[in-house]
């Protein structure tokens, strides 16, 4: 791993001290410290640059503050001047930290929050084979536990700069146990330090180039898949073979873990196999303890997403939705009616429960929100923007577009679950992709040259109705008819009416645009279809009306 110094000579510079004291001040010009330390700020900063450039800076004692929100935590404070040195540092020391970071590692990383986690999360589940099974892993008392001296050790991959790594040192001794809760310097060492173990995880351990491991687990394989087998299918795969369950154990070796994802000390693995997650997970749980001295709490289990769901990050995620976390669901119910009782309006309701109903619409829930009639789609910039939105088919609403993704038939699927009756269908400039190409202009002296222009790709949107059920009948000449029943609209509050629900949607897939060019026409429609994904030979996806 490449490691980089020459780093404390952007830290030690008055520029970058007025960067971190307006930084970390942001909103909290209100408090009594920082109005005071900004009554000297030129001279205050000059003594915080003085010191780090000297190395004789010390951190100060720690207030310690225990808080009490479900769990029992230690919030460690410092003065004013402590804050300001350490962000001096992390203006520098965290974009290298982070960028060690996998993508799906998302917690103390700008713009990798709990939203971001929860996104990525999501679209992991969207294989639903892939991802039928998995893990929860969560490290015990994950901040007291760190050690010093591993600490230290980490930031030496990454950090050659000796003052910097010196003024690191200090930081990281200057707590008693672990690393201090309430600190963002610790935040982000707390974070990086798992950074290697989480390639390590993806790698399934390099097991894979240790002959030893591989058949000792291996046969640890074919021992669990036997005595775990439950179901037929389970029964099928085993009928196979020896020799078929340790191909399948190298190939799932040779692939890694795709589904991996962490946040903070919250560790979330999708498997398709239970016997292997079970390995796998064995092996995380000893290389934390052997290597990190972390001990996970022992209420982990490997079972399917869909026996409850994954609940991480206030939320319970599923293949096909996802839910408000049970107790954010009964707080928020329990504020509306608590304001509904004293007489406020919806409005003042919606307003003082605006963080939590704000949380709550990233979630499936538009239900609960208009039963407590806190309906965050009525707010007046969401009409007006609804408004705003070019509807491509006459008749049609903006809340009835539908992802693209939700009516993709994958490998292996029922194609009953797809299939739809296309209706009409259109071509579009996209709003998002755009293209570059090249075109003949008048030069002004009567001939052309060419000039290369950025425009919009094109884009296809499709009108359809979802066809949950075929019915196949035969007319007196022996021929073949289909009849179709429909998901039907839901009112306003949420029961299926009498009509057919009709929905669009965008794709930018070249081969269906060719297909609606050159296949067929508007005067072939309706007609049955579904959309299914394809690989070809690079490997590469792509979809078409089938």
């Amino acid at each position: 791993m490449k490691r980089k110094g020459h780093l404390s000579p952007l830290i030690e510079t008055e520029e970058n001290f007025e960067r971190a004291y307006f930084g970390y001040s942001a909103g909290k010009h209100s408090r009594s410290t920082v109005r005071k330390f900004e009554e000297n700020l030129s001279e205050n900063l000059s003594l915080l640059l003085d010191a780090y450039r000297s190395g004789t800076w010390r951190t100060s004692p720690y207030t310690d503050e225990i808080i009490h929100e479900r769990k029992t935590r230690t919030i460690s404070k410092l003065p004013v001047e402590d804050h300001v040195m350490q962000w001096a540092a992390c203006l520098h020391v965290e974009p290298l930290l982070c960028n060690t970071l996998i993508r799906k590692s998302c917690s103390c990383v700008k713009g990798r929050g709990t939203h971001d986690f929860i996104q990525l999360l999501r679209k992991d589940l969207q294989d639903y084979k892939g991802t039928y099974y998995f893990v929860q892993l969560d490290a015990h008392h994950y901040f007291p536990s760190i050690l010093h001296d591993l600490m230290k050790e980490r930031l030496r991959t990454k950090i050659k700069d000796k003052k910097l790594l010196g003024f690191l040192d200090e930081f990281v001794d200057s707590y008693y146990q672990g690393m201090p809760l309430g600190v963002k310097i610790s935040q982000i060492l707390a974070n990086f330090f798992l950074a290697s173990f989480d390639r390590e995880a993806i790698g399934v351990f390099g097991i894979a180039g240790d002959p030893d491991a591989v058949a000792y687990w291996r046969g640890r394989y074919v021992t669990d898949s036997l005595l775990t087998c439950r179901t037929e299918d389970q029964a099928k795969e085993l009928a196979k073979g020896v020799d078929y369950l340790n191909r399948k154990f190298d190939g799932f070796l040779t692939k890694g873990l795709r589904y991996y994802s962490r946040f903070a000390d919250n560790i979330v693995i999708l498997h398709e196999d239970k016997a292997f997650l079970h390995l796998v997970t064995e092996m995380a749980v000893m290389r934390l303890a052997h290597d990190y001295y972390i001990d996970v709490n022992k209420s982990w289990n490997v079972r399917p997403v869909d026996s409850g769901g994954i609940d991480v990050c206030g939320y319970v995620s599923f293949h096909d939705h996802r839910r408000l976390r049970k107790r954010n669901k009964a707080e928020l119910c329990r504020d509306v009616a608590r304001l509904r009782k004293k007489g406020r309006t919806p409005e003042e309701i919606r307003l003082r429960c605006s963080s939590r109903i704000g949380f709550a619409v990233h979630a499936d829930c538009k239900n609960l929100l208009r039963k407590l009639n806190v309906n965050m789609e009525k707010r007046l910039g969401t009409v007006i923007k609804n408004r705003k939105v070019n509807i491509p088919f006459q008749g049609m609403r903006f809340d009835q577009k539908k992802a693209f993704s939700e009516i993709v038939r994958k490998d292996g699927e029922d194609e009953s679950k797809y299939k739809i009756l296309l209706t009409d269908f259109t071509v579009e400039d996209s709003k998002v992709e755009k293209e570059d190409v090249i075109v003949q202009v008048p030069d002004g002296n009567g001939g052309t040259r060419t000039e290369r222009l950025i425009q919009a790709k094109k884009c296809l949107v499709i009108r359809y109705k979802r066809i949950i059920h075929t019915i196949t009948t035969y007319d007196e000449n022996g021929e073949e008819r289909e009849s179709y029943e429909f998901e039907k609209a839901l009112d306003k509050d949420g029961n299926p009416t009498a009509r057919d629900a009709e929905y669009y949607s965008y794709t930018g897939s070249t081969v269906m645009l060719e297909q609606a060019g050159n296949d067929f026409t508007k005067e072939d429609l309706p007609c049955p279809t579904v959309i299914t994904e394809f690989s070809n030979r690079l490997n590469k996806k792509f979809y078409k009306f089938t």
